[in-house]
């Protein structure tokens, strides 16, 4: 995965001499990228003042370049996509898929409980550097939604109910995490009292939330597209004018990626409130800074390599090796049964709760006792009371023990 953030008033794209050409001349900012050596796999534009020529959506059509069209809140308005296989039998197959209803009930349970395993294990590796998340209680609550899921799910809107419960105390955890590395944003929920998907963001995280999840509807959009999929037909959302079914369905599977990117850019304590836009009806948006700085975070998770399939793989590799499962289980290449078998997030750091309370205990004596710089201890226990990440270099983790 990477994609490319275009914004800015005066920016154009164009092709001169076959080059590829991205500009902003008011900006100083130029560019260039020769056939077949662009490195970038998709276009995210923001804003509304600018140009794209023709023989550049070409170009970018040519190259399977899908560009990404932003609304002013992060939203996604449109994408263009190369043209998709003709795959009528799969499509008929998904629509018999839907109709049947024990299928569809069977599809859908399959794809929130892999939701669910992904979403929890996120909160269990936070837990080890967030106190505020309380791992015995939050597997109890867990262990008493799944009892109600094992006996209570009889029909999709049962299903769609255990989702939501477990969904509440998903972002219960989430929203004291968000609150814990930056208090000033003041992060309630993923809802407002206008909209309860929070379309149109109230505050700084639901901002970088949205727009996080714009990327990862983009990344999904390609790999359905690229199969031959009906995105208007799910299983676990019903169908709606308007609504991208399969689309949503998808996201499902990965939303943590973008939840756990936002929490990573959080850490840094890089943003303040310039770095977002606030218009005149109260919504907030991302500056072209800080949508870059997102979509990095992103990149870097959707690159990094997990176990899977006896080798490792990007997370990105595997989304479409699960989505394509999906695509075979409903032409019934896969026979009977359907499985999701996304490998599980470990966070990778070694600043947990236990190190932290070491550090911030160790007084003057126990410093000198231990041999550790005085300097050192001092900027370490500044970060973690300001709720920074902090990095442990070899010698201090050996005399940590």
């Amino acid at each position: 995965m990477n994609p490319l953030v275009v914004a800015g008033f005066g920016t154009s794209i164009n092709v001169n001499r076959r080059r590829l050409i991205i500009e902003n001349k008011l900006e100083k900012k130029r560019m260039e990228f020769l056939p077949f050596q662009i490195q970038y796999d998709s276009i995210f534009i923001e804003g509304n003042y600018g140009l794209i020529s023709f023989e550049a959506l070409r170009w970018l059509s040519t190259h399977k370049i899908p560009i990404s069209l932003l609304q002013w809140n992060g939203n996604l308005m449109s994408v263009t996509l190369p043209r998709e296989p003709i795959s009528g039998n799969l499509k008929l197959r998904q629509f018999e898929v839907y109709l049947d209803k024990e299928t569809r009930q069977y599809v859908a349970k399959i794809l929130i409980k892999e939701k669910v395993k992904q979403s929890f294990n996120l909160l269990k590796e936070l837990s080890k550097y967030y106190k505020e998340i309380d791992l015995k209680k939050l597997e109890l609550s867990l262990a008493k939604e799944d009892r109600f899921f094992e006996t209570k799910t009889k029909d999709i809107g049962n299903i769609m109910t255990y989702e939501g419960r477990v969904a509440d105390t998903y972002w219960d955890c989430l929203v004291k995490v968000f609150n814990k590395i930056y208090p000033e944003f003041n992060f309630k929920s993923r809802g407002n009292t206008l909209d309860s998907h929070n379309r149109h963001s109230s505050d700084n995280i639901n901002a970088l939330l949205n727009y996080g999840y714009s990327v990862l509807d983009t990344e999904i959009r390609k790999v359905v597209n690229s199969l031959g999929l009906e995105i208007s037909i799910g299983f676990l959302h019903e169908i709606r004018d308007g609504r991208p079914s399969l689309i949503c369905d998808l996201q499902e599977l990965f939303r943590w990626l973008v939840d756990k990117s936002v929490i990573e850019l959080l850490e840094e304590k890089r943003l303040g409130k310039k770095d977002f836009i606030i218009t005149e009806n109260y919504h907030i948006r991302l500056r072209e800074r800080t949508a870059k700085m997102l979509v990095e975070k992103i990149k870097s998770n959707f690159n990094n390599r997990a176990f899977y399939r006896n080798a490792n793989y990007t997370y990105q590799n595997i989304l479409f090796n699960e989505i394509r499962n999906l695509a075979s289980f409903i032409e019934g290449k896969r026979g009977d049964t359907l499985e999701f078998n996304i490998p599980l997030v470990q966070l990778k750091r070694n600043d947990e709760i236990v190190q932290k309370d070491k550090i911030l205990s160790i007084g003057t004596a126990e410093r000198k006792r231990l041999g550790m710089n005085k300097s050192t201890l001092w900027y370490q226990q500044k970060y973690i009371k300001e709720g920074k990440r902090i990095k442990l270099y070899r010698k201090t983790k050996e005399i940590l023990g």
